[in-house]
């Protein structure tokens, strides 16, 4: 028997909730999810981090339907994919760009390699470490710990255009990845485990950087404060991010008592929830006439 791991265990948990009391998800917009029951729920877990620009936000879905049209869906080499020899493509360039990296001519940007599942690890921090032995770190956006992403070696990229929550990129530094590439045997076992990403997710995944770049110079203190008088009761707020006041044994009440309140907040206790970009204090009139006691 297959082991689920705890946080995709949670998730599960929390999908069959809304469906239990709210029906399926029927459409879903920005910070909203709009339910089979005419509800609108507030989503605060936003896949996690990947919706955090907002579903259908942007011009992703856009580009992910025009290249769908073009019905290049294989596994085959495209203008928008990582190449088999993994020669520079649109993608790379977006990653680099994203790490504040300017790509020219003679910088040509990051190696990126694409994977779509953790398997048994933890997340994909472990994944990495765990088969190929490379200290990676994670890229979050509006991230408060003063990282110059341009400095490190490796780092793991979750693209903004949520799709499926295991798929996570891989960005090597160029002479970093030129050293690696000389160890033949782990090189291949990196490639064996590439996921070869078909070219209209590939170019959404793209565009959804580029969108996170524009937002990131756009959403800043003023968008998340606003709501400090209620969020922080039960969370420490850090830019965007949400991390419990609530204690771990009790954090499961919690996740369902927000959502009696249409709030869906992340149902992992170590994976933040985020503060909808969108929303406004009406969102969260439920929960404070409602309040949940620690």
């Amino acid at each position: 028997m297959v082991k689920l791991p705890q946080m995709l265990k949670n998730s599960i948990l929390l999908i069959s909730k809304i469906t239990e009391k709210y029906g399926t998800v029927r459409r879903a917009r920005g910070c909203f999810l709009y339910t089979q029951k005419n509800i609108r729920l507030t989503d605060m877990y936003q896949a996690g981090g990947r919706a955090i620009l907002g579903w259908g936000s942007g011009s992703a879905t856009t580009v992910f339907k025009n290249v769908l049209e073009r019905k290049i869906t294989g596994a085959f080499d495209t203008d928008f994919s990582p190449k088999a020899d993994n020669e520079k493509s649109r993608l790379s360039k977006a990653v680099s760009e994203l790490l504040g990296e300017i790509v020219t001519e003679e910088n040509r940007g990051r190696a990126v390699f694409v994977f779509n599942s953790v398997g048994e690890c933890k997340n994909s921090v472990e994944f990495v470490k765990e088969k190929f032995g490379i200290d990676a770190k994670k890229y979050i956006p509006w991230n408060q710990d003063g990282t110059d992403w341009r400095n490190e070696k490796a780092v793991i990229v979750e693209p903004t255009f949520a799709w499926d929550e295991d798929i996570f990129i891989l960005a090597l530094e160029e002479n970093f990845f030129a050293e690696l590439k000389k160890n033949e045997t782990l090189y291949e076992k990196i490639i064996s485990l590439v996921y070869r990403i078909p070219a209209p997710l590939c170019a959404a995944f793209t565009r959804a950087i580029y969108d996170l770049i524009k937002e990131l110079q756009c959403r800043e203190e003023k968008n998340w404060f606003i709501y400090d008088t209620v969020l922080t009761k039960y969370w420490v707020r850090k830019g965007p991010y949400l991390y419990p006041k609530v204690p771990l044994e009790k954090y499961q009440d919690f996740v369902l008592h927000c959502l009696e309140n249409c709030l869906v907040i992340s149902p992992d206790y170590d994976v933040p929830s985020i503060v909808p970009f969108g929303a406004d204090f009406g969102n969260f009139t439920k929960l404070k006439k409602n309040p949940f006691e620690f």
